[in-house]
């Protein structure tokens, strides 16, 4: 072959191997756009397919509106009627379904068979909270979107708890109650939110023969599902002819729906006012009495009066007020009562606003209000032996001066006395003296001189009979004796062995020698005692050997 025709075959070969390569290279790659096979992907979720590589997916989007706004799926929406819901599907492939559901229901179902979708509906919804799902199918791929949407298309509403107790929308129009301080309370109700309270109280009275009327206002702002406001109701009187209370409650919800309550409350007054004498105490410096006393009303107080005089319409008349906004509930008082001779007898009179009475009369004693009591401990009051006595009691009530405590024998003459208290006025005294008796003088008296305050000297005594000899040596070596320790020695013995230490060993209880505390000595073990060694050291030398054999193998 020629030098020519080998570049010729050469040079066919060269193309022959491009051509090849070229033919390979086609065949291989798919084109681009074409509807083939792609990887699997499961469904998406939120409103757009996940994105798409090209020549892998389509992609798939979602765009939801509820009353023309934009709401991302996930969302929480309130309204305030039927929503009207507006989707667009947007896919690179061929929308073959499009289903809203309602609750887990299908509401609405499309087969658009396109690239492109839009429609509008609205939601025929009861009030409360819905679950909307939208789901689209392309050949490729399955998008889903969710949300929630509450319809709130009712006002709000309040259940009331105080001072009456109503549910509902409606209310009657006018309640009683029988006091002039209530709680307007209760509890809020609405699908959504309620952003505002407003509470009017409005009231009308006739007053010295004018007709006078107010108004109290207040806000709740952001009331956190609860309503709790105190009102003053003005009360009836009993020369007016026209009060009234008339209560108005607005609620506004986060959407300015409004509803609003209407209702009187009107007052009965049909309790009589209470007295209480809460303290009674007697100025000796003046001889007079000091007299304190509450009255209450559930309604209000106009007017208390306070006598001595046998015609309870007499003394002291005090007038609190005739203005119903100014006529309290309760009230305290304090009065000074003259002490004539003998005790006099106090009157209180209470007028409530409607003209209802309540009277109460108290004898008024100063002597016994300023008399001490006098009282002996009779178990502790008692011979200490056979020339002393205890003596224990207490001095209580009244003022007291000044206190003494004396022995008397049997024909009156003083063995002892002492002075407990004295100097200032208290109202409370505690004795516990010890004094001298003779010692064959029985019955001995213990006797307590109390001075009042006045002047005036109380005795109070207790007789005590000759004491027991032997209950009376019996004290005397306990309070005189010393008891000392007895040794005695033991003859038991030397193998009695003790169960205490010698330290420990009450008084008169038999005492051990030091040889007796020793220890037993110790004896030589026996014959078989050692041979017992002997063959318990040899299974120990076995048991050890043995032991490390089979360490060793292991």
């Amino acid at each position: 072959m020629t030098t020519a025709a080998l570049r010729r075959v050469c040079r066919a070969s060269v193309l022959l191997l491009l051509l090849g390569g070229a033919a390979g290279g086609t065949m291989a790659t798919e084109p681009v756009g074409s509807d083939g096979p792609a990887a699997a992907a499961g469904p998406s979720v939120g409103g757009r397919a996940p994105t798409a590589n090209a020549g892998e997916r389509p992609v798939t989007e979602l765009n939801v509106t509820i009353n023309g706004k934009h709401v991302a799926s996930g969302a929480r929406v309130t309204t305030t009627d039927d929503p009207r819901l507006a989707v667009t599907v947007t896919s690179q492939a061929r929308i073959s379904l499009l289903s809203l559901r309602v609750d887990g229901r299908t509401y609405r179902s499309y087969t658009p068979n396109t690239t492109n979708f839009s429609r509008a509906v609205t939601l025929d919804l009861r009030p409360g909270a819905h679950d909307i799902e939208l789901v689209s199918k392309t050949p490729n791929d399955v998008t889903e979107y969710r949300l929630t949407v509450i319809e709130d298309s009712a006002p709000p509403t309040m259940q009331f708890t105080k001072p009456i107790s109503v549910a509902g929308e409606s209310l009657e129009e006018s309640y009683d109650v029988d006091r002039s301080r209530v709680t307007v309370a209760g509890t809020l109700h609405d699908r959504s939110n309620v952003t505002r309270v407003e509470i009017e109280h409005t009231y009308r009275y006739t007053h010295a023969g004018r007709s006078e009327g107010g108004r109290d206002r207040t806000v709740i702002r952001d009331p956190n599902g609860s309503v709790s406001w105190p009102v003053r109701l003005i009360p009836p009187q009993q020369t007016s002819t026209e009060t009234t209370n008339r209560i108005e409650i607005t609620l506004y919800d986060q959407f300015d729906q409004v509803r609003r309550y209407e209702f009187n409350l009107t007052v009965t007054d049909e309790a009589r006012p209470e007295i209480a004498i809460t303290d009674l105490e007697a100025l000796y410096r003046t001889s007079e009495m000091r007299v304190n006393f509450s009255v209450s009303d559930a309604v209000a107080i106009r007017s208390v009066r306070v006598s001595t005089a046998e015609d309870p319409r007499l003394g002291r008349h005090r007038l609190l007020s005739l203005d119903p906004e100014e006529q309290p509930v309760e009230a305290e008082f304090t009065h000074t009562v003259a002490v004539d001779e003998g005790a006099p007898t106090l009157t209180l009179v209470a007028t409530d606003a409607s003209g209802q009475q309540r009277v109460v009369s108290r004898d008024l004693n100063y002597s016994a209000l300023i008399t001490p009591e006098t009282r002996f401990e009779t178990r502790r009051t008692r011979f200490r032996g056979e020339d002393r006595v205890s003596a224990v009691g207490r001095i209580s009530q009244g003022k007291i001066a000044r206190v003494r405590v004396e022995t008397v024998a049997p024909n009156g003459s003083v063995l002892d006395i002492q002075t407990v208290h004295s100097g200032t006025v208290v109202s409370r005294v505690d004795v516990n003296e010890t004094l001298q008796a003779e010692t064959d003088a029985y019955p001995v008296r213990v006797r307590v001189r109390t001075l009042d305050a006045t002047g005036v000297e109380y005795l109070e005594s207790v007789t005590l009979s000759r004491p027991s000899i032997a209950r009376t040596q019996t004290e005397t070596e306990t309070e005189t004796a010393s008891p000392q320790p007895t040794s005695v020695r033991s003859t038991a013995s030397p193998s009695r062995r003790a169960t205490a230490t010698p330290d420990s060993t009450p008084a008169g209880a038999t005492n051990w020698t030091v040889a007796e505390w020793l220890p037993e000595p110790i004896t030589l073990a026996t014959q078989s005692t050692r041979e017992s060694s002997r063959t318990d050291m040899a299974l120990l030398v076995v048991t050890l050997v043995v032991g490390l054999l089979f360490l060793l193998r292991f």
